[in-house]
């Protein structure tokens, strides 16, 4: 009779803290941003009908090693970085960088089609394009900062764009990285 009232008074005891389990508070959910979204993105849609008569480059990306982490990245000061854990990407970020600068390139460019730069392609006798990204990140004085370095037909070329975020939130920053990469794209035509 004592084990038959025991045991739900212990259910009851722990009811509380079994629901607490199940139940996550939203900011302990990680959330998925996507750098590469065309329905977002403001560029026109790249016109093909005109690619046999422009120039093909074969474009190439190298981004820093802490840039490989599927996290986003927060600078706090000058020699640290944060990875913010329940922010992550959706996709790699160099995968996401490279179609979106191919992307942007392909839509000012009248001159030239951009087409990735595969293995082999390192003695083909085609015009090249390196990007080469040293810092792409958020920082804690509420900037959003792009810079690195290009090299394209024998000239090579250092770029650095900041932007300061005018709202909270890691989606803000997300939407400032990617008018960024429209930034290069359009200092990398214009040359």
């Amino acid at each position: 009779m004592i084990i038959k009232n025991i045991i739900p008074i212990t259910l009851l005891a722990l009811s509380p803290f079994l629901g607490g389990c199940s139940a996550s508070s939203e900011s302990d959910m990680t959330s998925y941003y996507m750098l590469n979204n065309p329905a977002s993105s403001g560029v026109a849609q790249v016109d093909h009908s005109k690619d046999k008569v422009k120039q093909r480059v074969l474009l190439s990306l190298e981004v820093a090693d802490y840039l490989s982490s599927p996290y986003l990245v927060m600078q706090m000061d000058a020699h640290k970085i944060h990875y913010a854990t329940f922010h992550m990407w959706a996709e790699p970020l160099t995968d996401s960088i490279f179609n979106l600068l191919l992307h942007d390139l392909n839509a000012m460019s009248e001159t030239e089609v951009f087409v990735p730069a595969l293995r082999g392609d390192q003695e083909s006798q085609q015009a090249h394009m390196s990007v080469s990204i040293d810092y792409f990140h958020v920082t804690s004085q509420s900037k959003v900062i792009l810079s690195g370095s290009y090299e394209h037909q024998g000239s090579y070329r250092d770029f650095s764009f900041e932007m300061t975020m005018q709202e909270d939130g890691y989606s803000h920053s997300v939407a400032l990285m990617r008018a960024l990469i429209q930034k290069l794209a359009k200092q990398i035509s214009s040359t």
